[in-house]
């Protein structure tokens, strides 16, 4: 559908009359095309306190030494996800030097500002490994699902670019390009962590917590935290800066249109987003029946990169 409507839109440039002021170095481009995303590696953390520490789980808490400590450690863990693909789909305004230096060397250098958008359709869900000591002994028989899903990454990026035409006789003009700015990026996200439902399997509630805690009771703690879920499904959002770099080949249909084939790799810098827990162990993201303690967790990936190519027509005015 997308090329068929490029295809309409290059017949209908064919039969534009010649501007007034042809040569005037100012120009228009659309294009249409595809990308490949990299994969990603997240990475997970939150300020929560040990489950032992949460009062909705034992009640006597206060009595826990360390559990009042004003440092907080929380949880910590990685998914590797693999590469995706999607479409990507843009506008540029330009201007061609050539037309102000026809015999100069600034002659084969065209600057353009340009919006495109870009989708990636990840649809994957991975597997949380831990990352630190107290989650991995957690993960050992007590933790009975442990998952992210990534759904899509969409952005749209505004860059200021700088191209060189390279000059030739031809029809044909290649050209290369580079380029900087801002995507602002959006990521479908959600993540799982459900505790086996069998009280005796809670082993990060040990044998001798409640010793000398007048009225507290291991089993019921360990009851309380049975069958408990950590869930988020959100979509999480940054503006990351980045920079591109950009090829292709135009070709003359007219003197006033070109069509070609451009590609470029892009480059962001590292994607931070975070919030409150849907449901920390069942529960409010809190730690506190008077939510005194709320519980936020942040998400990093620093592997934010796609190549693509499209289909590129340009109007000289």
């Amino acid at each position: 559908m997308g090329f068929l409507l490029l295809i309409f839109i290059t017949v209908i440039c064919l039969f534009l009359p010649t501007p007034v002021q042809a040569g005037s170095g100012f120009y228009i481009s659309g294009e249409l095309g595809a990308n490949l995303a990299s994969g990603m590696n997240h990475f997970g953390s939150d300020d929560d306190r040990a489950s032992k520490c949460d009062e909705y789980i034992n009640p006597f808490f206060a009595m826990v030494p360390g559990c009042t400590d004003p440092d907080r450690g929380g949880d910590a863990s990685k998914a590797v996800y693999d590469s995706a693909k999607g479409v990507l789909a843009g506008a540029a305004v330009g201007y061609r030097l050539k037309d102000a230096y026809p015999d100069g060397f600034w002659g084969g250098f065209r600057i353009e500002m340009e919006y495109f958008f870009r989708e990636s359709e990840y649809d994957q869900s991975a597997s949380s490994v831990a990352t630190r000591a107290q989650t991995i002994a957690k993960h050992r028989g007590e933790t009975a699902l442990s998952a992210k899903r990534v759904g899509s990454i969409t952005s749209h990026n505004l860059f200021g670019n700088l191209f060189y035409d390279l000059s030739n006789t031809s029809r044909f003009t290649p050209y290369v390009g580079f380029g900087v700015g801002v995507g602002f990026t959006d990521m479908d996200w959600s993540s799982i962590n459900a505790r086996n439902s069998d009280p005796t399997a809670i082993t990060s509630i040990s044998d001798d917590l409640c010793d000398g805690i007048p009225g507290c009771d291991v089993n019921e703690i360990r009851k309380n935290l049975a069958g408990t879920t950590t869930s988020e499904q959100a979509a999480l959002k940054d503006a990351l800066f980045g920079y591109q770099v950009l090829f292709g080949l135009d070709y003359a249909l007219t003197e006033s249109v070109a069509l070609g084939v451009k590609g470029r790799w892009v480059n962001f810098n590292t994607f931070r987003d975070g919030g409150s827990w849907d449901r920390l162990r069942s529960h409010e993201s809190n730690l506190r029946l008077d939510g005194s303690e709320p519980v936020i967790y942040r998400l990093v990936t620093d592997d934010v990169e796609f190549f693509g190519v499209s289909l590129n027509l340009k109007y000289y005015f």
